[in-house]
């Protein structure tokens, strides 16, 4: 939690724009237009939300983006459970490797395989997660672990 890009975010983002211009803004609202404490306090606090809601988009599109990429198939309808999706992530490998193996220098040959593997991969994680596993935690030791190993550029 308390990465570099936490402590920029922190004492950039929130301590110094948002603390010194809401500072700024009160005293203009209050003394400039002479607007009472509480009033220019409630305007303050939407102006800067209506400023701040483009900066943060814009702050947090890199992370907003992963976001939506965690999943890049639609659920299928229906029930699963991890035994069922295992063998369908098997029955999707060996239609794969049968492709893949008779023309592996042409992937539009067997990309459509690849792509059907993926999505029962990306089934079986739903499967997990909604039987309350914790799979962003082993995502992160695994993670680690090849960081140590100095897997990552």
């Amino acid at each position: 939690m308390f990465s570099r890009e936490w402590f920029i975010y922190v004492f950039g983002r929130w301590i110094l724009l948002s603390g010194i211009a809401g500072a700024i803004l009160q005293v203009l609202l209050r003394e400039r237009l002479g607007i009472p404490d509480f009033p220019a306090f409630l305007l303050n606090q939407l102006l800067l939300a209506c400023v701040f809601w483009y900066v943060d988009k814009y702050i947090f599109q890199r992370h907003f983006g992963k976001v939506k990429q965690l999943f890049k198939f639609p659920r299928i309808k229906g029930k699963f459970e991890p035994r069922l999706e295992f063998a369908k992530v098997t029955e999707e490998y060996n239609q794969l490797a049968t492709d893949f193996s008779k023309d592996p220098d042409h992937p539009q040959a067997w990309l459509n395989r690849f792509l059907d593997l993926y999505h029962s991969v990306e089934m079986m994680e739903r499967v997990l997660r909604d039987s309350g596993i914790d799979v962003d935690r082993e995502y992160h030791r695994i993670l680690e672990e090849n960081r140590k190993r100095g897997l990552y550029g």
